[in-house]
C-alpha cells in the first residue's frame, strides 16, 4: 500500500542552451544594441594636425633647402677616374690604382683624400670641391 502524502520523483530539469557558435551575437530581447563610439574631433585635429605640420615642413625644406632631400654625391668611379686623368695628363705621372671613399657630398669646399700608387709607390692625393656642379681641384700626390 501507498500512502497518498508520498513525494513523487523530481522532475527532470534541463539546462539552458549554450550560446550559437556561429552566427551574429544576439543581446536577446529587450536589451538596447550598443551605438557605435564617435571619435571627438578634437581628438582627430589634436592628432592629425602634428602630422600635417610636419609632412608640409619637411615639402617646403625639400624645395627650398637644395640637399634636404636628396643629397647629391659623386659617382665613385667617375670621380676616380677624374682623378686618374688629372694625375697623368696634367701632372704628367705614372698613376695607377685611384682609390676614393664613397658618398663624397659635392658640397663647395668638402676636402677629402684619395690614394693611388704613383710610379708603383702609395700616395695619398687631396681633392677639392669647387663647385656645386661637380668640379673639383686634384693636389699634388703627397
Amino acid at each position: 500500500m501507498t500512502n497518498g502524502n508520498a513525494a513523487s520523483p523530481p522532475a527532470p530539469r534541463w539546462a539552458p542552451a549554450p550560446p550559437p557558435q556561429w552566427g551574429p551575437d544576439s543581446t536577446g530581447p529587450g536589451v538596447p544594441a550598443e551605438r557605435p563610439r564617435r571619435v571627438s574631433p578634437k581628438l582627430v585635429v589634436g592628432v592629425a594636425g602634428p602630422v600635417v605640420v610636419l609632412v608640409v615642413l619637411v615639402a617646403v625644406l625639400g624645395l627650398v633647402w637644395p640637399g634636404f632631400l636628396n643629397r647629391k654625391v659623386f659617382d665613385t668611379a667617375a670621380l676616380q677616374q677624374g682623378v686618374l686623368t688629372v694625375l697623368r695628363k696634367d701632372y704628367q705621372l705614372d698613376a695607377n690604382n685611384v682609390a676614393c671613399p664613397t658618398g663624397q657630398a659635392v658640397t663647395v669646399d668638402n676636402r677629402f683624400s684619395c690614394s693611388a700608387e704613383v710610379a708603383g709607390v702609395p700616395k695619398t692625393i687631396r681633392v677639392t670641391v669647387k663647385s656645386s656642379d661637380g668640379r673639383f681641384e686634384v693636389g699634388r700626390p703627397q
